[in-house]
């Protein structure tokens, strides 16, 4: 009878090989990490503050839970998670509260090299945390006082537990499972398509534990029940209206540009470039995953369900919410299905790639007229010159943070008379263009323009009278008029 032979114990040069490897692996996912922060902390509050995060800023100054479950019910589409979070915080500034944000998407870094290392490899997983740490679209929204990038790193987390569930199914993996998967549900709705795709995985992959993955995802299934009632409310107006208005088609090609470079890239060469090596190792990397088999199948598989559910969803006529931001948390799991082919010819392609992304993320991030209007400076250069003096603000959707920064409602048109005014003309980005452009100053009837100054591509004119004249723009020009201090 031969007896069977132990497999001899690895060589000392085989484990030093092996610890320095995962030293090197660790120092560079610590360099992507610190990349990431530099790209994001510095510019916390170097904008101001925009129409949706006005709405965010309402909601954490809320005195009570129930006040702030009320507001979220009232003004926002997505579940309440990040607002708690940022109320319990005391969040209150523009830094403070896209503080959360961007620093959900520098953690979002390591977080996606220990999700993705069991699904396509270790030297994978670290390609697409360098991606997440420079990608235009992550860099854009870490500065966004809203619920996306920590939807980002829930949903992260939530593909972590999976893959663990996948190489060995534990109780304690299984509760991680849970609370991740409850956390990124409850950060956005569309979280259900990944819990999902991770429960139709589990039944098929492991058909040893069917019976404990459907206990487990009864219990994701009751803890998310109490959205219903609030999924309901918040689809009981057009507050979303703006998605259905553009087709479907033109919003699947926005999210392919948005995915690769970002929401507003300076230069169509740029952007043409990075998107053009992302589609190409996108295409290599699922051709691979499909040909590989096991776990890089799985990605695939979950990848397509993030994506093709809502876009199926969307044109069946279910219901429309089919827009790019709504699905970011496909970003890095499209990051670790394309980092084989990235990785191909001595990671040339992914060098060429990070190149691009952090050309395009350092820009718009240095550029005024890439980012959203300024209108934080333009009422500080007013009011610096001229505090006293009431302001006609020319703007489409607006309103509410220019209500923001002046600290008083608008009043009815024509409801206030006065010798001086300012007149704020908010730039325009106009179709086909990228860049923040001045707008044209619509006339006030009786008033003549005595200064006027350009800032951040803000037109201010002062406007004086020769006697008492009544505030009324003409109509159609989406002006409104606030009192002087």
């Amino acid at each position: 009878m031969v007896s069977a032979q132990k497999s001899p114990p690895p060589a000392p040069a085989e484990d030093a090989q092996n610890a320095s490897g995962r030293r090197l692996v660790w120092a560079a996912l610590a360099l992507a990490t610190l990349v990431a922060a530099a790209l994001r902390l510095p510019f916390l509050d170097h904008q101001s503050l925009w129409l949706d995060e006005v709405f965010t800023s309402r909601i954490v100054r809320e005195g009570s839970l129930s006040a702030l479950w009320r507001h979220v019910e009232a003004t926002e589409s997505t579940p309440p998670l990040y607002y708690l979070l940022a109320w319990l915080l005391r969040a209150r500034s523009a830094a403070a509260m896209r503080a959360i944000p961007a620093l959900a998407l520098v953690a979002a870094v390591p977080v996606t090299y220990l999700a993705c290392r069991r699904l396509v490899g270790a030297l994978a997983a670290l390609a697409a945390a360098a991606i997440v740490a420079v990608n235009p679209m992550l860099v854009w929204y870490a500065t966004d006082a809203r619920s996306y990038a920590l939807f980002v790193l829930t949903a992260l987390l939530s593909v972590w537990a999976f893959s663990a569930l996948l190489e060995r199914p534990r109780a304690r993996r299984y509760a991680l499972w849970l609370g991740a998967s409850l956390a990124c549900v409850w950060t956005h709705y569309f979280g259900v398509f990944v819990v999902g795709a991770e429960v139709a995985l589990l039944l098929l992959e492991r058909p040893d534990k069917r019976r404990l993955t459907a206990a487990w995802s009864g219990a994701i299934a009751l803890c998310c029940a109490p959205l219903l009632a609030l999924l309901a409310a918040q689809s009981s107006d057009e507050r979303a209206g703006f998605i259905e208005a553009r087709s479907l088609a033109r919003r699947v090609l926005e999210a392919v540009r948005q995915f690769a470079m970002g929401p507003n890239v300076p230069r169509s060469w740029l952007e043409a470039a990075g998107v053009l090596l992302a589609c190409v190792a996108l295409l290599a990397g699922a051709w691979l995953a499909w040909r590989a088999r096991g776990a890089s199948r799985a990605l695939l598989a979950l990848v397509a369900t993030v994506i093709a559910a809502p876009l199926a969803v969307a044109a069946l006529g279910i219901t429309d919410r089919f827009y790019a931001r709504n699905l970011i948390v496909a970003v890095p799991l499209l990051a670790a299905l394309a980092a084989p082919a990235l990785l191909r010819v001595r990671a040339a392609p992914l060098a060429l790639y990070l190149a691009l992304a952090t050309l395009a993320s350092v820009w718009v991030a240095t550029d005024w007229r890439y980012e959203q209007a300024d209108w934080r400076s333009a009422i500080a250069r007013a009011e610096a010159i001229d505090p006293s003096a009431p302001v006609v603000a020319v703007t489409k959707t607006a309103t509410p943070v220019v209500q923001a920064y002046l600290a008083r409602p608008p009043i009815a048109t024509g409801g206030l008379s006065a010798r001086e005014a300012w007149e704020i003309v908010e730039p325009l980005r106009p179709a086909g263009r990228r860049a923040l452009t001045p707008a044209p100053a619509p006339a006030l009837p009786g008033f003549v323009a005595a200064r006027a100054l350009e800032l951040r591509g803000f037109r201010l004119i002062l406007e004086l009278a020769p006697h008492t004249t009544p505030l009324a723009p003409a109509a159609g020009t989406g002006a409104s008029v606030f009192s002087g201090r």
